[in-house]
């Protein structure tokens, strides 16, 4: 196992020399070289480390590998479909994307054209959108939005709900908008890099494919949106400048790497894959039947970026029963909210039910069966029992490990509810 562990570290770091030799650099420069506060360029002049701040600086960079910089995070902007903003929301929220769609009037607004539910436009500078352009903006979903809130203060909403929503304003998920957009000319190339498969998959469905970009595990870094759903136990995503890509149908390993899908250490390796683009969703993934190492493309300047501080990790604000409450309604079903939106679906095996303390005389062991269900509107779990559960009896509700957040993959802690039922 050590010398497994040893191979991997050395891997790591010599797929990263430029990293190494700037974070080498950071212990013995001035504050005064950095230019901004979040970016190093490699054109400083450094100066010779002792033996002994080497030392340390190599154990900080150890850590630092694993996994932040092994994993080189994507750029801030997503390239991706039309069909994958409005299949997936809450992940895009707020955030830059790049989607290759055209324009079209929608009364005095503008919308991106042929979608399921309207995406609005509103321009940055004047409108030049041609055919199969690229739309580049801030995506957000109108019904997730409170209408005083301040950051949205010159945008009219009154056009956008009177055009898609009678006026009212929208539940979640149903109204979108691109705001700060611009556009530009998108020619896409006979044989496809990474990000014209993520920006135009249907051009290529079907089609035999070759690729290349950095490793990034069972979508560990949250590149792509969690519902995207894989097709078997050695599915991973490639990601390379501002798309990323499901590969399945190959174990990524051959002749000198072994990577693990799970492992964030693994991540931000060069690999190269030949198969099939498809697609049976709002995202394509590629069939793939080959997977080799590459080399990651000759850059001039190498930067450090410093990560954006993660997001706090969801946690249970509100539940009723309330922790400890006595007398609560035996036939009244349990919820529980959270302070972000969950994914649904990892709730599945992971919440728990039982009577605690001694069993009454002839009083039933178990809890009845219960069904769970998850409201995003209001970010609550619902449990609901078959049957009223027993009477004066201690009840623990447990959410087990596994339970993610549906923007960043953020684990819920796990969290326990106990309460006694009344007469």
């Amino acid at each position: 196992m050590l010398k497994v562990l040893v191979r991997k570290v050395l891997r790591v770091l010599t797929g990263h020399r430029a990293v190494l030799s700037v974070l080498l650099t950071i212990g013995t420069l001035s504050t005064s070289t950095f230019s901004t506060p979040s970016t190093l360029s490699t054109s400083s002049t450094p100066t010779t480390p002792s033996t002994s701040s080497t030392s340390s600086t190599l154990s900080t960079v150890f850590c630092a590998l694993t996994p932040s910089l092994a994993a080189q995070p994507s750029s801030a902007r997503l390239t991706t479909t039309v069909e994958a903003l409005v299949a997936s929301p809450v992940f895009f929220h707020g955030k830059q994307v790049v989607v290759r769609r055209d324009v079209e009037p929608a009364g005095t607004l503008m919308r991106l054209a042929n979608t399921s539910k309207p995406v609005f436009v509103f321009w940055r500078d004047a409108p030049n959108a041609r055919g199969n352009s690229e739309v580049r903006g801030e995506f957000w979903d109108v019904g997730r939005l409170e209408r005083t809130d301040s950051r949205f203060a010159n945008v009219n909403f009154q056009p956008i709900l009177d055009a898609a929503a009678n006026g009212q304003w929208p539940a979640r998920d149903q109204v979108f908008m691109i705001l700060g957009a611009s556009a530009t000319d998108s020619p896409l190339p006979e044989d496809p890099n990474l990000r014209a498969l993520a920006l135009a998959p249907e051009r290529y469905i079907g089609k035999g494919v070759t690729i290349t970009g950095r490793f990034r595990g069972a979508n560990l870094f949250a590149d792509l949106p969690q519902s995207a759903g894989t097709k078997g136990r050695w599915d991973f995503v490639m990601q390379s400048a501002d798309a990323a890509i499901w590969v399945s149908g190959v174990r990524p390993r051959g002749k000198g790497f072994d990577l693990d899908v799970n492992s964030r250490m693994d991540a931000g390796h060069w690999v190269k894959v030949a198969g099939t683009l498809r697609r049976d969703g709002p995202l394509p993934w590629i069939e793939a039947t080959s997977i080799s190492e590459a080399t990651a493309p000759t850059e001039a300047v190498v930067e450090v970026a410093v990560p954006p501080p993660p997001q706090p990790a969801p946690t249970v604000v509100f539940s009723t029963p309330t922790a400890d409450e006595t007398d609560a309604d035996r036939s009244a079903p349990v919820r529980i909210q959270f302070s972000r939106d969950m994914d649904p679906k990892t709730f599945a095996g992971r919440v728990r039910v039982s009577y605690g303390g001694p069993v009454p005389p002839g009083a039933p062991a178990m809890p009845p069966n219960f069904a769970v269900r998850y409201n995003e509107g209001s970010r609550a779990l619902e449990i609901r029992f078959a049957s009223p559960l027993d009477r004066f009896r201690t009840v623990k509700i447990e959410l087990t490990e596994g339970i993610l957040s549906n923007i960043d993959n953020g684990p819920l802690a796990p969290f326990t509810l106990t309460f006694t039922t009344g007469g």
